[in-house]
């Protein structure tokens, strides 16, 4: 009987669309100081009892090229952060479901990805008509802008090539001129909940969304990166930039 009432509570505060959901108590359990590690962080995960974190730090190149990697596992309870030799073996299983294209509860509820091209300039070309003067140019390009303006506009031309994530018509991150980051900036909810987390790629308030388009701003989170959903649902973990460090934060996550 006990444990009926017990599954009775736990069942109100699982979250069931992102309108009735709320960070329940955040919490920054330790520090990242990106300067003495000597990289950024590159994965956030859960392992599987709740009690600790994976984090995993990553040096690149000026190319964006990782050239080394360290592990480190954090363990909520004591707020310990400690170095370990290799990715622990659960962290693999995690990210599979975590980063998936679609949810762990829905097939249908999926990521589309989509690309684009576009041009970008450093420089606008400036007009003699902006510029106050007559409507003549030189015959060449734009009317109204001298060669040597219109040379100097083109060489500043950058091509960008830009993915982007989407879900139900609302983008959840963009690539610009690299390869998509899967688990980056969003991180499922485990089954049987519809839902998704995600952030801004350069880091932002944590968003819920659900497979019905319900979207909410979760408060507790101002500069987010790398969510991560614990495997029973209960919890949201990420990484809240500050400057060259990061506090690792931990909340709750139940209905309202």
């Amino acid at each position: 009987m006990i444990w009926l009432i017990v599954v009775a509570a736990w069942l109100q505060t699982i979250v069931t669309s992102a309108r009735d959901a709320a960070l329940v108590s955040p919490a920054a359990i330790v520090e990242v100081d990106t300067s003495k590690l000597k990289g950024e962080p590159g994965m956030l995960a859960w392992a599987p009892d709740g009690a600790s974190l994976y984090l995993q730090m990553n040096e690149h190149d000026r190319k964006g090229v990782v050239t080394a990697t360290k592990h480190f596992v954090i363990a909520l309870a004591e707020k310990k952060t400690a170095g370990v030799d290799t990715q622990p073996a659960w962290v693999g299983k995690y990210w599979a479901w975590k980063a998936a294209p679609a949810s762990p509860a829905s097939p249908a509820f999926k990521i589309v990805p989509t690309e684009r091209e576009e041009v970008k300039h450093a420089m606008s070309p400036v007009s003699d008509l902006a510029k106050g003067g007559g409507t003549g140019g030189d015959g060449r390009g734009i009317p109204g802008t001298t060669a040597s303006e219109a040379v100097a506009a083109n060489a500043s031309a950058q091509k960008l090539h830009i993915w982007s994530l989407k879900i139900k018509d609302e983008t959840i991150g963009e690539w610009i001129n690299e390869g998509v980051t899967p688990g980056l900036n969003f991180s499922w909810a485990p089954a049987p909940a519809h839902l998704i987390v995600y952030a801004k790629r350069d880091g932002g308030p944590l968003f819920l969304l659900d497979d019905h388009g319900g979207k909410q701003a979760l408060s507790g989170a101002k500069a987010a990166t790398f969510p991560a959903w614990s495997d029973d649902g209960a919890k949201i973990a990420w990484l809240e930039k500050k400057g060259r460090k990061y506090d690792v934060m931990v909340a709750g996550i139940s209905a309202k």
